[in-house]
């Protein structure tokens, strides 16, 4: 689908926003910018699917206050985003916890703020399954084994398996990768969570790792035929994070806008087409320190792609 064609199908004052840019107020109004990255590379418009009314939303409540909204500013991928970051092109993200760790870490611009419960969910885990005749009972049993992930910007089926086995003395390498590591956890990119359990439930991967949301969300059919053997600790869903230096009175008016949007039918319509997101809230002093606990864990994951 172009964008011209997507456009269509959002409404109005998006339209208007993603190609007009700054709008809802004086042309000498502070401007807010918000960042994603695009989850799937051969959907090019799906980020402006998923977030175009919440920009709209933001634009006409913040307008109101004196502040403008510029159109959304789509990463193509997470090193993209870092370096928007970096350049201060953008005042705000919206990611899972590690992207936004990884970026936060290596540009120091970053402070994450509000927690977003997506898909349902605060906070979620990550599960490692086999198929159900497996004779796989455990993570030390994945030692030369291969491993179906989902894609590298992935919290839940990418970095936080990583960092589990790492945690379990495990060595992980891709496919096709390194020579000569046989007791190594072998993984490979499925490329979304319903390739992860077709390809263990086929024999394609001995194991596969994804969120607890993701298991359930499994076609019946499909997770009778398959067993969890590992599930890992609980880590927060979703983060919106502001770029530090972005001035306090636009800062504070953007978290109140965006902390309320659950609160009216309009809000909720954006929520519902960002990933079904019901409501952004800030976080709390246990959430800072699950970030705090899991960033040198996650640290150790890097976005090298087999």
């Amino acid at each position: 689908m172009t964008i011209r064609r997507t456009l269509r199908f959002l409404p109005v004052l998006t339209w208007a926003l993603l190609l007009c840019g700054p709008q809802g107020a004086a042309a000498d109004a502070p401007v807010f910018r918000l960042g994603v990255v695009n989850e799937r590379s051969e959907q090019p418009d799906l980020a402006l699917q998923q977030y175009g009314s919440l920009v709209a939303y933001l634009a006409d409540v913040l307008g109101r206050k004196g502040i403008a909204v510029s159109r959304l500013v789509i990463a193509h991928d997470v090193p993209d985003m870092l370096r928007r970051v970096a350049g201060g092109e953008v005042d705000a993200v919206i990611e899972g916890v590690f992207p936004t760790l990884w970026i936060a870490q290596r540009t120091h611009a970053l402070d994450p703020a509000l927690l977003a419960w997506r898909k349902g969910q605060r906070e979620y885990r990550s599960v490692f399954f086999v198929r159900k005749d497996s004779p796989l009972r455990s993570l030390d049993d994945l030692r030369g084994r291969l491993l179906a992930l989902e894609a590298p910007r992935s919290t839940s089926a990418f970095a936080l398996p990583l960092a589990t086995l790492q945690l379990h003395g495990l060595r992980a390498t891709p496919e096709g990768g390194e020579a000569g590591h046989g007791a190594a956890v072998r993984y490979v990119l499925a490329g979304s969570e319903a390739n992860q359990g077709y390809w263990v439930l086929r024999g394609r991967a001995d194991a596969g790792a994804f969120n607890d949301g993701d298991w359930q969300r499994l076609p019946d059919q499909v997770r009778a035929e398959l067993r969890i053997v590992h599930t890992t600790a609980p880590l927060l869903r979703w983060l919106v994070s502001f770029r530090k230096g972005l001035a306090p009175d636009v800062r504070r008016a953007v978290q109140a806008a965006m902390v309320d949007m659950h609160r009216s039918e309009p809000g909720r319509a954006a929520l519902r087409q960002a990933e079904r997101t019901a409501r952004f809230e800030p976080l709390t002093p246990a959430d800072g320190a699950s970030l705090a606990r899991w960033q040198p864990v996650l640290s150790q994951v890097s976005f090298a792609t087999p």
